[in-house]
């Protein structure tokens, strides 16, 4: 769901940015059973790894396809208003306390957009808590598309549903077995409505009304944003304003995602500076927050990104696995 027209490159070259990990404890990782060391007297760290649960891709992958078989979730539509229905009702299944965030905004060309931002707490007693985001709706038109598709609205499978079925996953497994932190998961609206040759703060209308008007029981120490985290062959760099913002939480992630061998795919190297919804939640709501994006400078985002494309049947669930296990690892790490 990336938007060329706010993207700005810094330079044809990657910077590389500081590799320290802002832990020195050595990440906790999923093994098999091959990989178990055969002793007796289990290590602190296979003790750890045992009680990790396991990031399901099938189960991500399925919640991608229950919110593609509304339809495309554009404001306004019967789709858009059916899928809310059901992302309320999968938190709520999860034991998250959920709450419906409505607010009201008015695209670049003039369209009134009714929008919602759904919240789920999950163990709102908890006092340290992070935050996990992505936006649910799609982009009204296919923008990147040839020209008969230009009217046609975007499935958003990778563009807005991946990121939602990781985190839906995650919230399934965290009902099942309690992390040590309190977890909320922001679902944010409208994200999608923007201008591609206007007004950059034409995009993120949802973010932009939560990063104001934030209801969470407490505020998270550090936020991650999931933004197309379904495509094969994936190019996870930092952007510029994770790494202003937030640069200890990119050195958390991107090291866990390294000691799990994606090494890879998640690179620790500055790409670009864009407008996305964690830009609004570091500057308005103030919550430390990166973005885990697909986009490479050489090739720019996934080749399905703004078209008719996008859908499931080109999500990878490898990548989802990867994104999965990675953040399951930082999780129950805290």
């Amino acid at each position: 769901m990336r938007k060329l027209k706010h993207l700005l490159l810094l330079s044809a070259t990657m910077l590389s940015l500081a590799a320290a990990s802002c832990r020195n404890e050595a990440p906790v990782v999923q093994k098999t059973n091959s990989q178990e060391a055969s002793t007796n007297e289990p290590s602190k760290e296979t003790s750890t790894a045992k009680r990790l649960p396991t990031f399901s891709a099938d189960s991500a992958l399925l919640y991608i396809r229950q919110q593609c078989d509304f339809g495309a979730r554009v404001p306004n539509t019967e789709a858009h208003e059916k899928c809310a229905d059901y992302l309320k009702s999968k938190l709520t299944q999860f034991g998250a306390e959920v709450q419906m965030q409505k607010f009201e905004a008015t695209a670049f060309d003039g369209t009134k957009i009714k929008g919602t931002n759904i919240i789920g707490s999950i163990y709102p007693e908890k006092g340290t808590r992070i935050a996990l985001f992505s936006h649910w709706d799609s982009r009204p038109f296919s923008d990147q598309d040839d020209e008969k598709y230009f009217r046609t609205p975007v499935m958003g499978a990778n563009d807005g549903a991946s990121g939602v079925g990781v985190i839906l996953e995650l919230a399934r497994l965290m009902q099942s077995q309690a992390p040590n932190v309190g977890v909320d998961i922001v679902f944010l609206d409208a994200e999608d409505c923007g201008n591609a040759h206007g007004d950059e703060e034409s995009w993120c209308l949802g973010s932009q009304y939560w990063s104001l008007n934030t209801q969470l029981p407490k505020k998270p120490t550090y936020g991650i944003l999931l933004d197309m985290v379904g495509g094969d062959n994936p190019f996870f760099g930092v952007d510029n304003t994770s790494a202003q913002y937030a640069l200890n939480v990119v050195n958390k992630v991107w090291s866990v995602a390294n000691s799990l061998g994606y090494s890879k795919y998640f690179l620790n190297r500055t790409t670009t500076q864009m407008i996305d919804d964690h830009v609004f939640i570091n500057r308005d709501a103030k919550i430390p927050t990166i973005d885990i994006l697909d986009f490479s400078p050489t090739r720019g985002f996934p080749q399905v990104w703004h078209t008719h494309n996008d859908t499931p049947e080109n999500i990878s669930k490898r990548t989802l696995e990867m994104v999965g296990n990675t953040l399951t690892n930082v999780i129950y790490r805290e």
